[in-house]
Formats: structure tokens, sequence, C-alpha cells
């Protein structure tokens, strides 16, 4: 008996001896905890062709962007949305595209410590920052076909510049919150990241429903602005048939009443394209972007239901497709199909209206212009 008690305690203490001993090797080796595999292989070897592609796609778009810099005719203002678009959407798939294999492939200790969780929210911001370039695109598009005149005079390269790092900063602001105690980012009991979304305490919840509503209004304000081009390509207001001036010539009054039938004529293909386009535009950001936002609520009703959870991964893919089509909506496919050339090419040049710098008198002076 005592032999027998004598070899339990040899084998506890050999146990006892094993333990320590591989926690540390794990110290040292970095495999205290092992990686967390949050996807199947069949799952990991899609979203990475889809990041890939995406990749391929903006790095393609910079080198075509890069190519344009010597046209003549080339518009300043598209050129430097276009370029901040791509130069975004490429960090942020790369930035998914590291974290998903550092959670894959890295121990716990790495990919769940507190600056991988800073470097998460970080790269959230590239998101909005998305967003933000998309709502300036479409809103230049529409102020550029509704109001010519304003067009001309007050958007400028500078004003667009100004108005996107407006919006970025203030996107870095609302990402930047949980750094100072509004917002959720990294649970300091468990010691892991936790997405803001999944909030708990009164002051993180408002934090979740904050950003909820920043990304409805870019959204709705994306929308708005397409459908207007829309309707206004489709529907051509009867006010472009009034022309308000000063020392109006016969020639000028010839031009004037030929532009009146224009108007009121149906709309051309190239217009129809357009409109389309943007009805097109409109749909895949609000599919893309919609069920991100509608996670927000959900997960706070409904956080532990499988089909929660589901939703979450589709959510995430969705926007992930968001970051890759971009280049090929606006770079790629413009430059081998003519009808979605019009998006940066009519605009300023086929509205409703004169512009004031192009109308000329033929029988007087050059000086005598159409003026508002």
């Amino acid at each position: 008996m005592l032999e027998k008690d004598m070899a339990q305690l040899e084998e506890l203490a050999g146990n006892a001896t094993v333990v320590p001993a591989f926690k540390t090797v794990g110290y040292h080796g970095f495999h205290k905890r092992p990686p967390y595999r949050h996807l199947s292989v069949t799952g990991q070897t899609i979203v990475t062709t889809l990041y890939l592609i995406g990749i391929i796609g903006n790095v393609a778009a910079f080198y075509i962007l890069n190519k344009e810099k010597k046209m003549k005719h080339k518009n300043k203002k598209h050129s430097l949305m276009l370029k901040c678009l791509i130069g975004n959407d490429l960090v942020a798939l790369l930035g998914m595209l590291i974290q998903m294999y550092v959670q894959l492939y890295l121990p716990a200790e790495i990919s769940a410590s507190h600056l991988s969780c800073v470097f998460r929210v970080i790269w959230r911001w590239f998101g909005l920052a998305s967003g933000c370039l998309a709502i300036v695109m479409a809103v230049e598009r529409w102020i550029a076909l509704t109001h010519p005149f304003f067009y001309q005079k007050n958007v400028t390269y500078n004003g667009i510049l100004k108005a996107i790092l407006l919006l970025w900063s203030v996107a870095l602001a609302l990402v930047c919150m949980p750094f100072i105690g509004f917002g959720l980012y990294f649970d300091t009991e468990t010691k892991t990241c936790r997405r803001y979304r999944m909030a708990v305490k009164p002051v993180d919840i408002a934090y979740a429903y904050v950003f909820f509503l920043f990304g409805i209004i870019l959204c709705m304000g994306i929308s708005c602005a397409n459908l207007s081009v829309t309707r206004s390509l489709c529907h051509p207001p009867r006010s472009c048939n009034r022309v308000v001036g000063h020392r109006i010539s016969r020639n000028f009054k010839r031009q004037v009443s030929s532009l009146k039938v224009e108007c009121i004529s149906s709309s051309t293909p190239g217009e129809v394209a357009f409109a389309r386009l943007m009805v097109a535009l409109s749909v895949s950001f609000l599919v893309c972007w919609l069920p991100q936002l509608l996670s927000i609520p959900l997960a706070q009703f409904a956080p532990s239901n499988p089909k929660s959870i589901m939703f979450f991964r589709i959510a995430d893919i969705l926007m992930a497709i968001h970051f890759t089509l971009d280049p090929y909506i606006y770079v790629l496919l413009h430059h081998h199909f003519s009808c979605l050339k019009v998006t940066f090419e009519w605009l300023p040049r086929h509205c409703c209206c004169i512009r004031s710098e192009e109308v000329k008198d033929d029988d007087e002076p050059s000086t005598e212009r159409f003026t508002m």
C-alpha cells in the first residue's frame, strides 16, 4: 500500500514538473496560448482571394492614375479624390489581410495584445475614411450637374481637399474616442480585443450608437446625392429653360432657344448610362455598408445568437467587397467602357446651362458675355 502511494506521488510530481517546463518553453517561444482560428481553411482561402483581388485592383488603379499625370485636360479635382480613395482602400485591405493572418497564425499573446487592439482601432478609421471620400465625390457630382455656375466659381481643388481633410478629421476623432474611455476596444479583465458593437457598459453602448448614427448619415448623404443626379438626368427641371442675364444678343438668343429644345428633349444614351451608374453606386454602397451598421443594434439585442454571428461575418465580408470593388468601378472599368467614362467627363460640359466663360457673342465684342 505504501509503495502504491509513493508511486502516485511520484506520478503527480512528474506531472507538476512537466507543466512548468511547458510554460517556460511557451514563454520564450511565444506558445503559451495557441492561435485562435476563427476561419476554416476554405473560408480563409476565399477571403484571402478577395483581399488579393482588391489589392491588385488598387495597385493597378494607382498605376493608371499616375500614368495620366501628363494629360493636358486631366481634371485635378477628380484625380485627387480618386487617389485618396484608392490609397485609402489599399491600406484598408492590407490592414485587414495582415490582421486576419496575425490572428490565425500568431499566438494569442501577440494577436490579442493591447498593441494589436490599438492597431485594429486605427485601421477602423480607413473604413470611415472611404465613406467620407464617397460622400465628397457624390456631392461634387451633384453640384456639377445641378448648380454648374456655383460649381465653376466655388468648387475648387483646395476646397475639395479641405472638405476631405475635415471629414477625415471628424472620422479620426470618432475612431479614437475609445482611447479616452468613450467606447470599447479592449477588455482589461480577459486581456482580449473587443469590438465596439459588443459593448455592455452604458458609455460604451452610447459610443456604438454614435458610430451607427455617423455611418447612417454617410449612407443617406451618398444615396441622396447619387439619386438626385439620376433624377436630374432622367427628368431635366423646367428651370433650365429660364436664363437670366444682361446684354443678350440675337445670336445668344438663338443659342438659348436651341438649348431649351435640348433640355425638353429626352435624355441621351450617355445620360441614361450615367444615371444607371449612379443607381448602381448607391445600391452597392448600401448593400456593403448597411449590414455593418445594422450589426451594431443586433449585437446589443442578440449578441450570442448563431444567426447574429453569421450576420456579423457576412457584414465583414461585404465591407471587404466594398474596398475591393472601388478601384474597378471608379478607375479600371472607366478605362475600358465608354459608358462609364461619362463619370468624369460628361458632367462639367453637358449640363442644362451654359458656362459663362464659354458663351460669346459673334456680333459683339468678346468682352460682352453672359453674366449671372
